[in-house]
């Protein structure tokens, strides 16, 4: 493990395996770097992988106040660590941050996202966002867990079998950082204006079986993007495998 130091102080942990190209990804909601050690196996034959812990997740360090900008720029820090212009891969909630650091000018030489959650133009959760944030500071965390997993669509059904899953015990662990997530995606869900200013070759995906949702995220950030390419992954939901995701990166990234 090696760390890097974002514009506010913070330390970043990350991870490197692989020779070649250098690779960044961003994991989304629940996730830290050791989400991503099956797609970084498969891809470092072919690159320099680097797998990060997002602010307040495993190894990193958390800011006093959180802000979108603060992810950037750890974002940025990690890119900067690389030593070299990389290619960026964000998933989920990740892809929005992703997204997000390419507006504000931070270097890439491609970027690939998969199904960055936006709700419909306007349509952001501030409701949800409040909510999770009470929960949060008062403690709650399997509370900020139901509510984040309510804004997902599952059912009561599902959240109770996922609290009897092996699972469970490492979301409540990571759910102060739900709101992170949801305050990255409600800015993508107000309006997707400021990603005109991304000045990057992007890959923008969604899953066949992800619905309309995600087809209509990806179409609106694939419209403000100049030149970026849009493809549906057949036979994919929002949990895109890994079989279905190393052969289109490493076409696009090569």
């Amino acid at each position: 493990m090696d760390t890097a130091r974002s514009a506010d102080g913070t330390m970043i942990a990350y991870e490197r395996s692989g020779a070649g190209p250098a690779v960044v990804l961003v994991a989304g909601a629940f996730c830290d770097r050791q989400w991503f050690n099956s797609l970084a196996a498969e891809l470092a034959a072919d690159f320099t992988v680097y797998s990060y812990d997002r602010r307040g997740r495993g190894d990193s360090g958390d800011g006093s106040a959180y802000s979108i900008g603060a992810e950037v720029e750890d974002l940025r820090a990690v890119i900067a660590a690389t030593g070299e212009v990389p290619l960026v891969y964000g998933l989920s909630s990740g892809a929005a941050l992703a997204l997000e650091a390419a507006a504000q000018g931070v270097p890439m030489r491609k970027l690939a996202v998969y199904e960055a959650p936006y709700m419909d133009e306007g349509q952001s959760d501030a409701a949800a966002l409040g909510d999770l944030w009470r929960l949060v500071a008062a403690g709650d965390k399997e509370g900020a867990v139901v509510r984040f997993l309510s804004l997902t669509g599952a059912s009561s059904h599902m959240v109770e079998e996922m609290k009897q899953s092996s699972d469970w015990p490492g979301m409540c662990a990571i759910a102060h950082t739900l709101p992170y997530d949801v305050a990255i995606c409600n800015h993508g869900s107000q309006s997707l204006d400021w990603l005109t200013s991304a000045a990057v070759p992007a890959l923008v995906m969604h899953g066949g079986d992800s619905g309309q949702w995600g087809r209509s995220s990806a179409a609106r950030i694939s419209e403000r993007i100049g030149g970026a390419k849009a493809l549906e992954i057949p036979g994919q939901a929002h949990g895109v495998s890994d079989d279905a995701m190393v052969p289109v990166l490493r076409e696009f990234f090569s």
